[in-house]
């Protein structure tokens, strides 16, 4: 399942010569396994050094098609790479946007996500709408929902809540709000309002919240990022609380959560002092630790299938890494933390990669790869027009961090006061893994379960006898279950029931 093929090919030779550390020997932090692999062109994007060349922001990855989204600006749209071939098969234009001035300013694609088991394409616009393409038919036109300017401007962070089936997304400027578009019903579900200026947010399936990582606390200028940190929001209470106060060093952008340790990274760019990336505990809100090496980060993403973030710290300061520097302050890197360790220690910094202007970063899960969106690389501290843009790719090569799983099962009992309840079995056919369950107690009339693997969260729908309160739930997975990660049990949208994976053999 997790493509160890590749190691075999780079054995052998078969790969090509482009396959080397990108960065390694430049400085003191190693590359921890990345190895460059190509730039991949994006048609339409003029020479290196042009103004206005390779705006883009986040990108989205969708594991049943291998096809990685990325939201470019250049182009007024989102550009479609297959990861099989790594090359660029489409662009898909949002309606009614324009070339993004520069620098961006309002009507840019900002967010990109896709919804796995509905296979929806969302994208938020840098205005006030939110286009859905449904993967599974070509639509002439995308379904639009339109905010109103009462609930800000700019919809940008988005999320996907498996459990509800509901995207969220933040308008990013004031007033600023979290909205919750439930894509099966077609509508506008809910409408809460920030207390913080926010940026990106990511869905937690350890406890089912949406949580938001903070640039700005204060209520009104100046702008001291006093309160900056990490926020959540209960999709069931409707609520938004403080979860971990940072402050003034780390202004929080891109965050992505570890569903084995329930620790989030949140990069940071444009703090006093701005010291570095932060790891936090969700579950404690304490700060775990301070990634000194990297800052100046708008995303970050998580790989489960290595349990490793990708920080792209492309716009951070820190002269540890030995790469090069472009023709401005920054040292454009890639940072990577692995989560793996031990509770005492349970993330660190495992190392960097030399990239190029840029401040985006996506990952395929099922071979590792990695993609870097670079105005230009190798950085040039002497000259901004040398070398090539495009989307840098690298392979992670590290030791996946569980042996391979042939059999697995997670018990889920109630959550709250119910009284639903389940056994979840995992067992491997070949290449895929069947999951099947019969839970009872279910007071409504639908139910699924949100299973963590080593692609994401993926979402299996189960039969449900409302006479009975039984149900039967039988499909299969795309990754394989991620040994220790969460299972939930969703009854009409809510979490009944919920429980953790472990390996039979």
């Amino acid at each position: 399942m997790r493509y160890a093929w590749i190691a075999r090919l780079i054995a052998l030779g078969i790969l090509p010569v482009a396959l080397m550390p990108a960065g390694w020997g430049q400085g003191s932090l190693p590359n921890s396994g990345l190895i460059y692999m190509q730039t991949i062109p994006i048609p339409g994007w003029k020479p290196t050094g042009t103004t206005g060349n390779g705006n883009v922001d986040l990108m989205g990855y969708n594991p049943v098609t291998r096809m990685m989204y990325l939201a470019d600006r250049t182009n007024a749209g989102v550009d479609v790479i297959d990861t099989h071939t790594n090359q660029v098969v489409g662009l898909i234009k949002v309606p009614g946007i324009p070339p993004c001035p520069i620098p961006p300013s309002a009507g840019c694609p900002n967010g990109v996500l896709v919804a796995i088991d509905l296979q929806q394409l969302v994208v938020t616009d840098g205005l006030d709408s939110v286009y859905v393409w449904d993967l599974r038919a070509p639509q002439a036109q995308p379904d639009v929902y339109t905010i109103p300017t009462s609930l800000g401007t700019n919809t940008d962070g988005i999320a996907y809540n498996p459990v509800n089936q509901t995207v969220y997304v933040v308008t990013d400027n004031p007033p600023e709000y979290l909205i919750g578009i439930n894509l099966p019903q077609k509508k506008i579900v809910s409408q809460t309002a920030i207390p913080v200026s926010a940026d990106l947010i990511a869905f937690n399936p350890v406890d089912g919240k949406i949580y938001i990582s903070t640039e700005d606390g204060d209520p009104a200028p100046p702008n001291t990022n006093a309160n900056a940190g990490v926020y959540s929001f209960d999709p069931v209470a409707g609520t938004i609380s403080l979860v971990s106060k940072v402050g003034p060093a780390c202004p929080g952008h891109g965050i992505d959560i570890d569903p084995i340790s329930n620790i989030a990274v949140m990069g940071c760019f444009g703090g006093t002092g701005d010291k570095g990336d932060v790891a936090v505990n969700l579950t404690t809100g304490a700060l775990v630790t301070t990634f000194t090496d990297v800052g100046g980060t708008d995303a970050v993403v998580f790989n489960p299938n290595l349990r490793r973030f990708y920080a792209s710290g492309a716009l951070g300061t820190a002269t540890t890494s030995g790469c090069p520097k472009g023709t401005g302050p920054f040292t454009p890197i890639l940072g990577v933390v692995d989560a793996s360790g031990p509770a005492s220690g349970p993330v660190r910094l495992d190392g960097a990669a030399c990239i190029g202007g840029g401040h985006i970063v996506g990952v395929d899960p099922i071979t590792n790869f990695v993609y870097v969106p670079v105005t230009q690389y190798p950085a040039d501290p002497t000259s901004g027009t040398t070398g090539v843009n495009g989307v840098m790719v690298f392979w992670d090569s590290s030791p996946l961090t569980q042996a391979t799983v042939t059999t697995a099962s997670a018990t889920l009992a109630s959550v709250g006061s119910g009284t639903s309840k389940a056994t979840v079995q995992m067992q491997s056919y070949g290449r895929r893994f069947h999951v099947y369950a019969a839970p009872s107690g279910i007071s409504g009339r639908t139910a699924w379960l949100v299973i963590q693997t080593t692609v994401g969260n993926e979402l299996l729908q189960c039969a449900v006898n409302p006479s009975t309160g039984n149900g039967g739930c039988g499909e299969d997975l795309v990754g394989e279950p991620l040994i220790g990660g969460p299972v939930t049990l969703s009854v009409d949208g809510v979490a009944a029931a919920r429980g953790t994976i472990t390996r039979i053999q």
